[in-house]
């Protein structure tokens, strides 16, 4: 009985630790996000160590809604913060098919200037960075390779689908 108990947490342990998507540190935005993994996502990093999808993930949306070419980036908020709920993060939005309507289609920038005072927030996903801006954080995050940057737009209010 101990051994399959033994066994059991093992498991369990190695489960947790692959439940996140590793990325090729050369991935680019559209080859990292154009067919995202599906929940809990990608596992970033910040200042070099890995943080928990509560923290800051970005999966694909739920295909029971047909959303899984859609990308959602969840952010803890304030930022660092490892969300227990939705009211404790913020959700941005990549979604250039347009399958969970709105207008996210339409705000999504995928050639993006960056605004002068957004600033690296530390969080890493390969080789991609997270940018965000005092001056429109409540509205866009930005994702930021050495061949470009992308400006996500801000579900708010989020809404999920039945």
């Amino acid at each position: 009985m101990l051994k399959s108990g033994v066994a059991g947490v093992l498991l369990a342990a190695a489960m947790a630790t692959a439940a996140c998507t590793p990325i090729a540190k050369t991935a680019s935005l559209s080859a990292a996000f154009d067919n995202p993994p599906s929940y809990p996502g990608y596992e970033w990093t910040r200042n070099g160590k890995s943080v928990r999808y509560e923290e800051l993930g970005a999966s694909a949306g739920p295909s029971h809604c047909g959303w899984q070419s859609a990308t959602i980036l969840t952010i803890g908020w304030p930022l660092g913060t490892v969300s227990a709920s939705a009211a404790q993060a913020r959700f941005y939005i990549r979604d250039p098919k347009g399958i969970m309507g709105g207008s996210f289609k339409d705000r999504l920038i995928k050639d993006a200037h960056l605004p002068a005072d957004a600033r690296a927030t530390g969080y890493k996903l390969g080789s991609i960075d997270l940018y965000l801006s005092p001056a429109d954080q409540d509205d866009d995050a930005y994702l930021v390779t050495s061949a470009g940057a992308e400006r996500w737009p801000r579900a708010d209010p989020f809404y999920a689908c039945a």
